[in-house]
C-alpha cells in the first residue's frame, strides 16, 4: 500500500514530479533514509519503496533529517522481487559507468544498497539486465561516501540530465 502524498506537485515549488522511483534495499541507518526521501523530493522523485529490512521514514530519527519529506512522498515496502519499474532499472554502486557519461532514462527506478553491503547479487543482476551501474568516479584515499550524499549527487545528475532533455536546464540558479 502506498503511504505519503500523492505523486502531485507540492506547494511552493517548482519542481515537477517526475516517473522517478527509488528502492532502498536494507539501509540500515534512519538518519540516512530521511536524508534519501528529502533528497529524492527535492529532486521530484514520485515514489520511494524501501525493503521490509530498511527503517521506516516514520522513525523518529528518520523523520527528523526528512524534514515532512516522509509525509510528502508517495512510499511503500516492498520485496525486490515484487518490483515494477516501468522503464527500466539501474544501480547506484561501484564498477558501473561514470555518472557524467551515464545515460539517465526519463522514467525508472535507481536500486540504492546500504554502506557497509552494498546491493544484493539480485539487485545487481536485476540492473544489469536492464540499465546497469552507475558510479561516481572519487579521488580521495577512502574512495567512500555516505550513501546519502551518493545519492544526492545521483539525483542531481538525473535531474539535470532530463532537465536538459527537456530543453529546461538552468544555470544553478534556477535561471534559464
Amino acid at each position: 500500500r502506498m503511504r505519503g502524498q500523492s505523486g502531485k506537485k507540492l506547494m511552493n515549488t517548482s519542481v515537477r514530479i517526475r516517473p522517478l522511483a527509488v528502492y532502498l534495499e536494507d539501509l540500515r541507518s534512519p538518519f540516512n533514509v530521511g536524508s534519501i526521501f528529502r533528497t529524492a523530493e527535492a529532486f521530484g522523485a514520485s515514489r520511494l519503496i524501501l525493503s521490509p529490512r530498511t527503517p521506516l521514514p516514520t522513525r523518529p530519527r528518520a523523520e527528523r533529517t526528512a524534514r515532512g519529506a516522509g509525509r510528502a512522498v508517495p512510499w511503500e515496502v516492498r520485496e525486490l522481487a515484487d518490483l515494477d519499474s516501468p522503464g527500466g532499472v539501474f544501480a547506484l554502486e561501484l564498477g558501473g559507468r561514470d555518472i557524467g557519461t551515464f545515460p539517465f532514462p526519463p522514467a525508472g527506478t535507481v536500486l540504492v544498497g546500504s554502506e557497509e553491503l552494498g546491493l544484493s547479487p539480485e539487485a545487481l543482476r536485476l540492473a544489469e539486465a536492464s540499465l546497469g551501474r552507475v558510479s561516481i568516479p572519487l579521488a580521495g584515499a577512502k574512495r567512500s561516501l555516505n550513501v546519502s550524499v551518493a545519492f544526492g549527487i545521483l539525483m542531481h545528475r538525473w535531474h539535470e540530465s532530463l532537465e536538459r532533455a527537456d530543453g529546461l536546464a538552468t544555470d544553478g540558479g534556477g535561471r534559464p
